[in-house]
């Protein structure tokens, strides 16, 4: 009586070598969508300042989600970036100007002007 389980055909996204970069853009795209509805909601909602109060304690609290959205947003995005960077996959840097004028550093590097 062999209890041989059959190989898994189908490995989840999930599982894969960038599944979890897969799954950051989810997260990425989720709070942005998130952010611009909340921002709505707020603003409507803030709209009924004269008439009742907790309507803008409400708006106010919206706004402070879409805040917390951005900032995840922002984590997600550095958190994805060095995700990419560990697995291998190409990043395009691009330099700033001030890096380019002096690509040389260390010991005996020439010293920049004052």
């Amino acid at each position: 009586m062999d209890n041989v389980q059959p190989k898994i055909k189908h490995r989840p996204f999930c599982f894969s070598v960038k599944g979890h970069v897969k799954m950051l853009r989810l997260d990425l795209t989720n709070s942005i969508i998130t952010a611009v509805f909340l921002s709505v909601v707020a603003i409507l909602a803030m709209q009924e300042k004269k008439r009742r109060h907790l309507l803008y304690v409400g708006g106010s609290l919206c706004l402070t989600a879409v805040i917390v959205c951005c900032i995840d947003a922002f984590v997600v995005t550095k958190k994805m970036t060095n995700l990419k960077r560990f697995l291998g996959v190409e990043v395009e840097r691009k330099l700033s100007p001030a890096k380019n004028a002096y690509p040389e550093t260390g010991p005996d590097a020439r010293q920049r002007p004052a």
